[in-house]
């Protein structure tokens, strides 16, 4: 259970330092983790944080995805 507690403070950290990046950079982001890229902000984590880190920062943008007209600093 301790562990599963440092991960999600692991996780929330991650995503915290990368969303204060702003908008446009979490897409750039998230596009640069699917890619397999380095990624400053999850460097020093194992896979399975970056995968978990990866997964909470889609399920964020999702809601800006889903406003009307989407979200509008998303990187094309």
């Amino acid at each position: 259970m301790n562990s599963d507690h440092s991960l999600i403070n692991q996780v929330d950290a991650c995503v915290a330092r990368i969303c204060d990046l702003g908008c446009a950079m979490v897409y750039r982001t998230i596009e640069r983790i699917e890619a397999g890229e380095e990624v400053a902000e999850v460097a020093t984590v194992d896979d399975a944080t970056r995968r978990a880190v990866l997964d909470e920062l889609k399920a964020v943008m999702a809601v800006y995805d889903a406003r009307d007209g989407g979200a509008s600093c998303k990187v094309e």
